[in-house]
């Protein structure tokens, strides 16, 4: 045995060791260290299945949209009223709405003259303003140019100087079929259908302003400017 004050400065220097080093035993038992068994990760949950909506449109589970931009934008939107594409808008009837006046604030970048390189990272508040203006330049385009040649009517096509309830119907179908690609529900073509008495009560004009501010309406809705 060593003596009492040995037995001290031994523990001592165990202490200081590699615990489990051989010699250093303090005359109690010891204990086994076990390494905890790691936790199981949990299994993933599927997404539960969206419940469809009107006329069975069933809803994203992931509703992640991403800004279309000025030039998508308006492409898509030439195709949708058979328009050409630099006929869409112009600002005094000479600079393309898109690609030079609100090219920036739509998203686009200039290095050229300009120095801007990168995307603006914070969208403007002319943006959506500016996306408007290209939505009411294109609609009004295709509504007038119809007006002015039924015969070869690409979107606009009335029996008289005013819609019937019919024909204001076919209207709002075409229009998110053009668009948004895609069947309107009943809902969505009574609300398009429904703004002409309104617009009959405010416009010298009903029959054109209608069909131009239900183009805009589906023209500036969220799934027209994302994707």
């Amino acid at each position: 045995m060593f003596p009492e004050r040995s037995q001290r400065t031994l523990l001592a220097l165990c202490a200081a060791l590699t615990v489990g080093a051989a010699g250093c035993d303090d005359g109690k038992p010891e204990t086994a260290v076990v390494d905890a068994a790691p936790m199981p990760e949990p299994e993933p949950q599927p997404e539960p299945e969206p419940e469809p909506g009107p006329q069975g449109i069933v809803p994203s589970n992931k509703a992640r949209v991403k800004f279309k931009g000025g030039e998508r934008y308006a492409r898509d939107l030439a195709t949708a009223l058979s328009l050409p594409r630099v006929d869409l808008c112009r600002e005094l009837g000479n600079f393309d709405c898109v690609s030079e006046v609100h090219r920036i604030a739509l998203g686009g970048v200039e290095p050229y003259n300009l120095g801007i390189d990168e995307p603006l990272a914070v969208a403007p508040v002319t943006a959506a303003i500016a996306m408007e203006r290209v939505a009411l330049s294109a609609c009004g385009a295709r509504v007038d140019a119809d007006l002015a040649d039924p015969a070869a009517a690409a979107l606009v096509r009335f029996s008289g100087s005013e819609p019937t309830a019919a024909e204001r119907e076919a209207l709002a179908a075409d229009l998110f079929d053009r668009i948004l690609r895609r069947d309107a529900t009943l809902d969505e073509i009574a609300a398009v259908a429904g703004l002409y008495a309104s617009v009959a009560e405010e416009s010298a004009a009903p029959a054109r302003d209608w069909a131009v501010l239900s183009c805009f309406s589906v023209a500036t809705m969220l799934e027209a400017l994302f994707y």
